[in-house]
């Protein structure tokens, strides 16, 4: 109980600077908050909590995901502290999921724990962690990890009628929380393989047969039901930002992999990585680490790194652009192999190797706490700017036109009304944006304020001309 009030404190002290943030990252949660407020909370279970197959498999059909998103929304307006808990708490969740788990599996007591505190402070959980929009990949690791509760036991326990239907009704729920869960199989051959390796010689394939039998059940049932818009997915008639193309997925990989030691990247971007030589280090960097876990244990456990690592990346590796909140799951592998690791070398007195990893580390957790600020930032600018929007059209202002000067955070203002049931009347959004970057075709309402957004994301009314 001791280790578990520990590392929920430790995930509420690291992520002060997300609890303290004053706003949100995107307009994602606050359409949730629209909708509680202007059609009540019901309607907003029945909308968001219903069952449907969606047009293209890019529609989120997450209905325990949507709930609680629901739920964090209620005090977006009124206490943005405490909707930025409910993801910390669920961080913290995970974490403490994520130990026992380790436990169950026979890791040491001082491996697991090392292994829970680097996944609280890992760069590959900040988006997932400070992004209400993005507590669905929280969730489905969750539940995924309660599944896996179950697995890494039945080697030693064997399968029972109990056990399977606890795989099948975490594994639902995971594909309830997040269609990422469809690589719940693979977690499950991922278990053998690492139970194989570790002990080939005692090894049977037949109590995780069956296991994998009872987490594919409800994959398929899952994947039957979303067949018609899974197929127009890969017809290429969805939206273009959930189409998927194989072309995608080497750079992707790539992205993701080079991403835990870009200590300054904050978000997954194609510009970003036009740097020369910043990608290949953070590449260098993270093959270092899987050089030094085949050191320690073996080519068998560097292959099962590689495996986990992308595990929960595979359904998004071929889409165009996605983003950071993904490597969530990816964490679980990244910090378990880096706490074995360290605990070897800690253990044999290798302490060249042991400072190495606690350089990496600190620099891992420097990397999280620059995206924490990250979203403090946009946070404070869209507070800022929603703010004076309220303000100018409580003052009768019939739309608003917003004239960005240099330096203005443009993305963020856009993204903070965008397709939001609050700023739209009569069909027309009331915020529009005069700038070519905008991507956006709305004309103003007649009559709007045209108003300008300083760098520090406050609009200033421009005067009316003179008659």
């Amino acid at each position: 109980m001791q280790g578990a009030l520990a590392l929920l404190a430790l995930t509420l002290a690291t992520h002060a600077i997300v609890l303290a943030a004053p706003g949100f990252y995107s307009n994602d949660e606050w359409q949730k908050f629209d909708h509680i407020r202007l059609h009540g909370g019901w309607d907003f279970v029945r909308d968001y909590g219903a069952l449907r197959p969606g047009p293209e498999f890019g529609f989120p059909v997450r209905p325990l995901g949507f709930l609680q998103q629901g739920f964090a929304a209620m005090w977006m307006q009124s206490a943005p502290w405490a909707s930025h808990l409910v993801g910390i708490l669920n961080h913290a969740l995970v974490a403490l999921a994520f130990v026992w788990v380790l436990r169950r599996a026979g890791f040491a007591s001082a491996t697991a724990g090392l292994a829970g505190i680097l996944f609280v402070i890992s760069p590959l959980t900040a988006l997932a962690a400070g992004w209400p929009a993005a507590s669905f990949d929280q969730l489905y690791v969750l539940f995924l990890l309660l599944a896996a509760a179950a697995i890494v036991r039945v080697s030693c326990d064997g399968m029972s009628l109990p056990r399977a239907a606890w795989m099948v009704l975490a594994t639902t729920a995971a594909l309830l929380a997040k269609e990422t869960a469809i690589v719940a199989p693979g977690v499950v051959l991922l278990i053998a393989y690492l139970n194989w390796a570790a002990n080939p010689l005692r090894f049977s394939w037949r109590s995780f047969a069956m296991a994998f039998a009872a987490v594919v059940f409800p994959v398929v049932v899952y994947l039957l039901f979303r067949a018609p818009a899974i197929a127009v997915s890969f017809a290429g008639h969805a939206d273009p930002a959930y189409t998927p193309d194989s072309g995608n997925a080497v750079d992707n990989a790539w992205h993701f992999f080079a991403f835990p030691f870009r200590l300054k990247l904050v978000e997954m971007s194609a510009a970003v990585f036009r740097s020369p030589w910043q990608p290949l280090a953070a590449t260098a960097a993270h093959l270092l680490l899987i050089a030094a876990l085949v050191r320690s244990f073996g080519a068998r456990f560097g292959l099962a790194y590689a495996a986990g690592y992308f595990i929960f990346l595979l359904p998004v590796l071929m889409l165009p652009n996605p983003g950071v909140h993904c490597l969530y799951g990816a964490a679980l592998t990244m910090s378990l192999a880096l706490a074995a690791v360290l605990e070897r070398s800690l253990a044999s007195r290798r302490l060249g190797l042991a400072t190495l990893l606690l350089a990496g580390a600190g620099a891992l957790f420097a990397h999280d706490l620059a995206i924490q600020r990250h979203l403090y930032d946009v946070g404070g600018c869209q507070s800022r700017f929603l703010a004076s929007v309220d303000t100018l059209l409580a003052q009768q202002a019939p739309g608003i036109v917003v004239i960005p000067e240099p330096g203005t955070s443009l993305r963020v203002a856009i993204r903070a009304v965008s397709a939001r049931e609050a700023y739209v009347a009569n069909g027309q959004p009331v915020v529009t944006f005069d700038a070519p970057d905008a991507q956006t075709a709305a004309s103003p309402i007649h009559g709007a304020v045209r108003a300008r957004m300083s760098a520090a994301c406050v609009l200033r009314p421009e005067p009316a001309p003179a008659r």
